[in-house]
Protein backbone atom coordinates (compact mmCIF):
# COMPACT_ATOMS: atom_id res chain seq x y z
CA UNK A 1 0.00 0.00 0.00
CA UNK A 2 1.14 3.47 -0.93
CA UNK A 3 1.76 6.07 1.67
CA UNK A 4 1.40 9.55 0.83
CA UNK A 5 3.95 11.77 3.56
CA UNK A 6 4.38 15.26 3.73
CA UNK A 7 7.60 16.42 5.39
CA UNK A 8 10.65 18.24 4.49
CA UNK A 9 14.07 18.36 3.10
CA UNK A 10 16.83 20.71 2.02
CA UNK A 11 19.62 21.05 0.32
CA UNK A 12 21.66 24.19 -0.90
CA UNK A 13 20.18 26.76 -3.59
CA UNK A 14 21.24 30.04 -4.89
CA UNK A 15 18.80 32.32 -6.19
CA UNK A 16 18.71 35.98 -6.58
CA UNK A 17 16.38 38.78 -8.15
CA UNK A 18 15.43 41.77 -5.70
CA UNK A 19 11.83 42.98 -5.60
CA UNK A 20 11.04 46.37 -4.90
CA UNK A 21 9.88 47.06 -1.73
CA UNK A 22 9.49 44.91 1.41
CA UNK A 23 5.91 45.02 1.26
CA UNK A 24 5.67 44.51 -1.96
CA UNK A 25 7.96 41.52 -2.17
CA UNK A 26 6.07 38.24 -3.76
CA UNK A 27 7.02 34.72 -3.98
CA UNK A 28 7.90 33.74 -7.54
CA UNK A 29 8.53 30.61 -8.80
CA UNK A 30 10.51 31.14 -12.23
CA UNK A 31 14.09 33.28 -12.35
CA UNK A 32 15.60 35.00 -15.03
CA UNK A 33 19.12 35.73 -15.34
CA UNK A 34 20.77 32.33 -14.73
CA UNK A 35 19.42 31.94 -11.53
CA UNK A 36 21.37 28.77 -10.49
CA UNK A 37 19.30 25.94 -7.91
CA UNK A 38 20.65 23.64 -6.05
CA UNK A 39 18.54 20.37 -5.33
CA UNK A 40 20.59 17.40 -4.14
CA UNK A 41 19.42 14.08 -4.24
CA UNK A 42 19.98 13.56 -0.62
CA UNK A 43 19.05 9.69 -1.44
CA UNK A 44 21.80 7.71 -0.65
CA UNK A 45 23.08 5.25 1.45
CA UNK A 46 19.89 3.81 2.27
CA UNK A 47 18.50 0.18 1.28
CA UNK A 48 17.37 -0.35 -1.82
CA UNK A 49 14.01 -1.58 -0.67
CA UNK A 50 12.62 1.95 0.03
CA UNK A 51 11.21 3.27 -2.87
CA UNK A 52 9.42 6.65 -3.62
CA UNK A 53 8.53 9.70 -6.12
CA UNK A 54 8.30 12.85 -4.50
CA UNK A 55 7.73 16.70 -5.30
CA UNK A 56 10.50 18.80 -3.58
CA UNK A 57 9.94 22.32 -3.07
CA UNK A 58 12.87 24.63 -2.41
CA UNK A 59 12.36 28.37 -0.43
CA UNK A 60 14.89 30.95 -0.31
CA UNK A 61 14.44 34.17 1.43
CA UNK A 62 16.66 37.30 2.08
CA UNK A 63 16.27 40.57 3.54
CA UNK A 64 18.29 43.08 1.93
CA UNK A 65 20.22 46.39 3.94
CA UNK A 66 18.07 48.67 2.07
CA UNK A 67 14.75 47.32 2.84
CA UNK A 68 14.75 45.07 0.06
CA UNK A 69 13.66 41.28 0.42
CA UNK A 70 13.91 38.51 -1.85
CA UNK A 71 11.75 35.47 -2.36
CA UNK A 72 12.17 32.51 -4.67
CA UNK A 73 10.58 29.10 -4.90
CA UNK A 74 11.30 26.73 -7.01
CA UNK A 75 10.00 23.08 -7.47
CA UNK A 76 11.63 19.68 -8.89
CA UNK A 77 10.79 15.91 -8.60
CA UNK A 78 12.75 13.01 -7.04
CA UNK A 79 12.30 8.72 -7.42
CA UNK A 80 14.24 5.66 -6.38
CA UNK A 81 12.80 2.25 -7.61
CA UNK A 82 13.76 -0.98 -5.19
CA UNK A 83 16.71 -1.75 -7.56
CA UNK A 84 18.14 1.71 -6.60
CA UNK A 85 17.98 3.66 -9.79
CA UNK A 86 17.58 7.42 -9.01
CA UNK A 87 16.23 10.26 -10.79
CA UNK A 88 16.55 13.83 -10.01
CA UNK A 89 15.66 17.68 -11.28
CA UNK A 90 17.85 20.13 -10.73
CA UNK A 91 17.02 23.75 -11.32
CA UNK A 92 19.00 25.31 -13.96
CA UNK A 93 17.70 29.12 -13.97
CA UNK A 94 14.50 30.20 -16.45
CA UNK A 95 14.33 30.65 -20.46
CA UNK A 96 11.50 32.32 -22.19
CA UNK A 97 9.84 30.23 -24.53
CA UNK A 98 8.09 30.33 -27.66
CA UNK A 99 5.05 31.86 -26.51
CA UNK A 100 7.17 34.90 -24.72
CA UNK A 101 6.42 33.76 -21.38
CA UNK A 102 9.29 32.56 -18.59
CA UNK A 103 9.91 28.72 -18.59
CA UNK A 104 11.72 27.31 -15.61
CA UNK A 105 14.89 25.22 -16.79
CA UNK A 106 15.68 21.75 -15.80
CA UNK A 107 18.50 19.51 -16.12
CA UNK A 108 16.86 15.81 -15.26
CA UNK A 109 19.91 13.12 -14.32
CA UNK A 110 19.15 9.04 -13.96
CA UNK A 111 21.67 6.71 -12.22
CA UNK A 112 21.40 3.39 -12.57
CA UNK A 113 24.05 0.96 -10.30
CA UNK A 114 22.78 -1.88 -12.69
CA UNK A 115 23.93 -0.78 -15.79
CA UNK A 116 26.66 1.25 -14.44
CA UNK A 117 24.70 4.04 -16.64
CA UNK A 118 23.97 7.70 -16.23
CA UNK A 119 21.54 9.53 -18.24
CA UNK A 120 21.23 13.70 -18.69
CA UNK A 121 19.16 15.69 -19.96
CA UNK A 122 18.08 19.59 -20.47
CA UNK A 123 13.71 20.75 -20.32
CA UNK A 124 12.15 23.63 -20.63
CA UNK A 125 14.45 25.47 -23.08
CA UNK A 126 12.92 25.79 -26.74
CA UNK A 127 16.39 26.86 -27.87
CA UNK A 128 18.16 23.57 -26.86
CA UNK A 129 18.40 20.10 -28.55
CA UNK A 130 16.44 17.29 -27.85
CA UNK A 131 19.03 15.17 -26.67
CA UNK A 132 19.59 12.92 -23.84
CA UNK A 133 23.58 11.72 -23.35
CA UNK A 134 23.80 8.08 -21.68
CA UNK A 135 27.49 8.19 -20.00
CA UNK A 136 28.61 4.58 -19.13
CA UNK A 137 31.06 4.39 -15.96
CA UNK A 138 34.37 2.42 -17.26
CA UNK A 139 35.24 -0.64 -15.66
CA UNK A 140 38.70 -0.36 -13.54
CA UNK A 141 40.97 -2.95 -13.80
CA UNK A 142 42.37 -4.52 -10.21
CA UNK A 143 45.23 -3.01 -9.83
CA UNK A 144 48.54 -5.29 -8.63
CA UNK A 145 49.14 -5.06 -4.52
CA UNK A 146 52.62 -4.07 -4.81
CA UNK A 147 54.80 -3.56 -1.39
CA UNK A 148 54.89 0.37 -0.09
CA UNK A 149 58.61 1.60 -0.02
CA UNK A 150 59.51 2.88 3.35
CA UNK A 151 59.66 7.05 3.46
CA UNK A 152 62.58 8.87 3.90
CA UNK A 153 63.60 10.60 7.37
CA UNK A 154 62.91 13.81 5.18
CA UNK A 155 59.47 12.47 3.84
CA UNK A 156 58.46 11.40 7.52
CA UNK A 157 59.69 14.90 8.92
CA UNK A 158 57.29 16.37 5.79
CA UNK A 159 54.16 13.68 6.73
CA UNK A 160 54.48 14.96 10.21
CA UNK A 161 53.93 19.16 9.57
CA UNK A 162 50.98 17.84 7.84
CA UNK A 163 49.78 16.07 10.63
CA UNK A 164 50.23 19.36 12.65
CA UNK A 165 48.99 21.44 10.44
CA UNK A 166 45.62 19.37 10.09
CA UNK A 167 45.23 19.46 13.90
CA UNK A 168 45.27 23.00 14.01
CA UNK A 169 43.03 23.75 11.14
CA UNK A 170 40.53 20.85 12.92
CA UNK A 171 41.32 22.91 16.40
CA UNK A 172 40.27 26.18 14.35
CA UNK A 173 37.12 24.88 13.02
CA UNK A 174 35.99 23.29 16.69
CA UNK A 175 36.70 26.45 17.57
CA UNK A 176 34.57 28.21 15.50
CA UNK A 177 31.61 25.75 15.26
CA UNK A 178 29.39 24.36 17.49
CA UNK A 179 27.75 20.95 16.84
CA UNK A 180 24.58 20.39 18.70
CA UNK A 181 22.82 16.38 18.92
CA UNK A 182 18.89 17.12 18.29
CA UNK A 183 17.79 13.79 19.17
CA UNK A 184 14.79 12.32 16.96
CA UNK A 185 12.29 13.62 15.78
CA UNK A 186 8.88 12.23 14.17
CA UNK A 187 8.19 13.81 10.43
CA UNK A 188 4.87 12.18 10.03
CA UNK A 189 5.48 8.50 11.03
CA UNK A 190 9.59 8.74 9.56
CA UNK A 191 11.78 8.94 12.08
CA UNK A 192 15.09 10.65 11.49
CA UNK A 193 18.17 11.94 13.60
CA UNK A 194 18.83 15.94 13.48
CA UNK A 195 22.13 18.19 14.32
CA UNK A 196 22.67 21.61 13.83
CA UNK A 197 26.05 22.99 13.45
CA UNK A 198 26.60 26.74 14.59
CA UNK A 199 29.43 28.20 13.05
CA UNK A 200 30.99 31.81 14.46
CA UNK A 201 33.31 33.55 12.32
CA UNK A 202 34.91 35.78 14.33
CA UNK A 203 35.28 39.98 13.42
CA UNK A 204 37.75 40.58 10.66
CA UNK A 205 38.19 36.87 9.17
CA UNK A 206 36.19 37.64 6.03
CA UNK A 207 36.25 41.41 6.12
CA UNK A 208 33.89 41.33 8.77
CA UNK A 209 33.54 44.51 11.25
CA UNK A 210 30.78 42.20 13.77
CA UNK A 211 31.25 38.21 14.19
CA UNK A 212 29.02 36.29 11.93
CA UNK A 213 26.60 33.32 12.70
CA UNK A 214 26.04 30.99 9.98
CA UNK A 215 23.68 27.86 11.37
CA UNK A 216 23.44 24.85 9.43
CA UNK A 217 20.78 22.07 10.63
CA UNK A 218 20.26 18.49 9.11
CA UNK A 219 17.28 15.69 9.70
CA UNK A 220 18.09 12.09 8.41
CA UNK A 221 16.38 9.51 8.41
CA UNK A 222 18.67 6.72 7.95
CA UNK A 223 16.75 3.97 7.49
CA UNK A 224 15.17 5.49 4.31
CA UNK A 225 18.21 6.87 3.41
CA UNK A 226 16.47 10.71 3.20
CA UNK A 227 17.71 13.65 4.59
CA UNK A 228 14.18 14.90 5.37
CA UNK A 229 14.94 18.52 6.48
CA UNK A 230 18.06 20.92 6.60
CA UNK A 231 17.65 24.73 7.33
CA UNK A 232 20.77 26.45 5.14
CA UNK A 233 21.07 29.95 7.47
CA UNK A 234 23.58 32.79 6.36
CA UNK A 235 23.40 36.37 6.80
CA UNK A 236 25.76 36.79 4.06
CA UNK A 237 23.45 34.46 1.55
CA UNK A 238 20.23 34.25 3.40
CA UNK A 239 18.15 31.43 4.83
CA UNK A 240 17.17 28.46 2.14
CA UNK A 241 14.59 25.66 3.11
CA UNK A 242 13.59 22.71 0.66
CA UNK A 243 10.96 20.82 1.38
CA UNK A 244 9.11 17.18 -0.08
CA UNK A 245 5.86 19.03 -0.89
CA UNK A 246 4.43 15.43 -2.01
CA UNK A 247 5.68 12.08 -1.08
CA UNK A 248 4.77 9.07 -2.25
CA UNK A 249 6.01 5.64 -1.03
CA UNK A 250 6.00 2.61 -3.34
CA UNK A 251 7.34 1.77 -6.91
CA UNK A 252 7.65 5.13 -9.29
CA UNK A 253 6.16 5.30 -12.45
CA UNK A 254 8.98 3.93 -14.83
CA UNK A 255 8.30 6.39 -17.04
CA UNK A 256 10.40 8.82 -15.26
CA UNK A 257 13.48 7.54 -15.59
CA UNK A 258 13.28 8.04 -19.07
CA UNK A 259 13.31 11.35 -21.03
CA UNK A 260 10.33 12.24 -22.64
CA UNK A 261 8.71 11.84 -25.66
CA UNK A 262 10.77 13.30 -29.20
CA UNK A 263 13.94 13.21 -27.64
CA UNK A 264 17.12 11.06 -29.01
CA UNK A 265 19.58 9.03 -26.73
CA UNK A 266 23.10 9.66 -27.33
CA UNK A 267 25.44 6.94 -26.14
CA UNK A 268 28.72 8.74 -24.91
CA UNK A 269 32.36 7.71 -25.00
CA UNK A 270 33.44 6.68 -21.38
CA UNK A 271 35.58 10.02 -21.24
CA UNK A 272 32.24 11.48 -21.15
CA UNK A 273 33.52 13.82 -24.50
CA UNK A 274 29.98 14.75 -26.12
CA UNK A 275 29.60 12.68 -28.93
CA UNK A 276 29.17 9.13 -30.54
CA UNK A 277 26.27 7.13 -32.16
CA UNK A 278 23.20 6.98 -31.50
CA UNK A 279 21.08 4.20 -29.67
CA UNK A 280 19.14 1.75 -32.08
CA UNK A 281 15.53 2.87 -31.70
CA UNK A 282 17.07 5.88 -30.61
CA UNK A 283 14.06 8.32 -29.84
CA UNK A 284 11.76 8.47 -27.79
Amino acid sequence: MRTRLHFFWVAAIACAMVLGGVAGAQMVPCISGGMVGGVMLGIGGGTKSAPFSAVVKSSFEQRLADGNAIHTVTRSHQARDSAGRTMTEMPQGCVRGEDGQMHERLSVNVNDPVTRTSMNWQMGDDMQPKVAHVYHQPEIPARPVTPRPQPSAEQLAQQQKMVQAARAQQALQQKENQIEDLGTRDFNGVLAHGTRTTRTIPAGEEGNDQPLVVINENWRAREMGLTVMTISDDPRRGRTVTEYEELTLGEPDPAVFAPPAGYTVQEQPQTGILGGGVLSGGSY
